[in-house]
């Protein structure tokens, strides 16, 4: 008999532990309350982890060691409260971070994006881009890397927040729109302005599409670049002739004026 997956639950509030465990059962997980870093060392046994949830006070370095042993790979969700100093850390060391209030939904949906990154169908090299511009529903986004399975894309907080299940990117370069599902959000680790990125896979089915975008990520075609706009050309009445007209009529004046000039009658 399959026996259900298990999560990893470390939160020091009684309330917000017995409801994150009573969301996390009714969704079909088996809720694994942990106390601390040499509980997790020394006393877990059976069936790891599939990923833990746990406040963002808790995850000190020991912590992570201790939660990654034998899958450094595996989801760490953080909870925490608006503008925790840890944040940043957090995000450098791979760790989701969701603000309180937490919500059922909102639990069981990082649940199921952080399951998802972890098993990625990506299977073919990844193509870093030069921050090639798109927008996502007339919000401006940027495209980090491809492959021929899917994409990373930053976009601001706001946008971030407002990303679908599934959603188009514009790409003008390429003159056309990509759906693809998202699969992953997490706080950008660096920048001024917070930003987030995302993952997403790509879920469209047409010929001219998948070509067009097995050619983006496609290592060999280097990078790809908006067209810059033709330079101006100057014609008989550009700029040069104009200045030249203006000199060769000016009065000559000063002690230049006796002398004879070229082009002058």
């Amino acid at each position: 008999m399959p026996t259900s997956p298990r999560v990893g639950v470390a939160c020091p509030r009684p309330v917000e532990r017995a409801a994150i465990a009573d969301w996390l059962r009714s969704a079909g997980f088996e809720p694994l309350i942990l106390v601390d870093a040499c509980f997790v060392a020394s006393e877990l046994t059976g069936q790891p982890p599939v990923l833990v949830v746990a406040d963002a006070s808790l995850l000190t370095p020991a912590f992570l060691v201790a939660m990654r042993k034998g899958d450094p790979n595996r989801p760490i969700l953080a909870i925490g409260d608006e503008g925790d100093p840890n944040e940043k850390a957090l995000a450098r060391k791979g760790v989701s971070f969701h603000v309180r209030p937490l919500t059922e939904p909102a639990l069981l949906l990082a649940v199921a994006l952080a399951q998802a990154e972890s098993r990625t169908a990506r299977r073919s090299p990844r193509k870093t881009l030069a921050r090639l511009a798109t927008s996502i529903e007339g919000a401006p986004a940027v495209l980090l890397d491809v492959s021929n399975e899917g994409l990373r894309l930053e976009v601001d907080a706001a946008g971030g927040a407002k990303l679908s299940p599934q959603f188009v990117v514009h790409v003008p370069v390429l003159k056309m729109g990509v759906p693809v599902q998202r699969v992953w959000v997490k706080s950008a680790a660096t920048g001024p302005v917070r930003k987030v990125q995302c993952g997403a896979t790509l879920i469209a089915s047409d010929e001219r599409t998948l070509r067009t975008w097995q050619r983006l990520a496609d290592p060999a075609t280097g990078q790809f670049v908006a067209p810059r706009p033709a330079a101006a050309k100057v014609g008989s009445d550009g700029l040069f002739d104009r200045m030249s007209s203006l000199i060769s009529n000016a009065p000559i004046v000063g002690s230049l004026a006796h002398l004879p000039w070229r082009g002058r009658s």
